[in-house]
């Protein structure tokens, strides 16, 4: 199933045009929609513009960098624990049944976007309604800002410096 509105975006037709779209939501472009809420040196974290479920996160390296094998050590330990940060942050708000974490590396593997990222899709159980099923489309109980909202009240709850030395 394709997000809502995610199509026309992957074909082009509601793609700003920047040379790469997280580059630019790092960077605070005007012409993309900026729905990031945290940011350190080497990461920084955005709700998907189509999500999947609320709270559907992507967590982007500040690097413009597109193969997992790129990643330093110190961004792969640091962004492993930003993801587990924000698994107990989604726990703590939303309280999901699991979650799909992951990489869509590549056109081929799905990836729309060239710039390394990894997805948390936090996942309620039976997600599919009439409407999903007959509309072919996605009715999200809660919108962009309200879920943006929340995370950024709590946030910094799971992801500082505490956390990262404690955890």
């Amino acid at each position: 199933m394709q997000a809502l509105g995610k199509l026309d975006y992957v074909q082009g037709k509601a793609r700003p045009i920047v040379d790469c779209i997280l580059c630019s939501v790092r960077d605070n472009d005007e012409r993309v929609k900026i729905l990031k809420i945290y940011e350190d040196d080497l990461c920084f974290i955005v709700l998907n513009l189509y999500p999947y479920n609320p709270a559907h996160l992507m967590i982007v390296t500040q690097r413009h960098i597109t193969k997992f094998i790129e990643l330093s050590k110190e961004e792969l330990i640091h962004i492993t624990r930003t993801i587990q940060g924000v698994q107990m942050l989604i726990d703590d708000l939303y309280n999901p049944k699991g979650y799909n974490i992951g990489i869509n590396q590549g056109r081929d593997a799905g990836g729309s976007i060239e710039h390394l990222h990894f997805h948390i899709v936090p996942r309620y159980g039976s997600e599919l309604g009439f409407i999903d099923i007959v509309g072919e489309t996605r009715v999200l109980p809660e919108s962009l800002e309200s879920v943006k909202q929340k995370l950024e009240n709590a946030i910094l709850k799971f992801l500082n410096e505490e956390f990262f030395e404690n955890f």
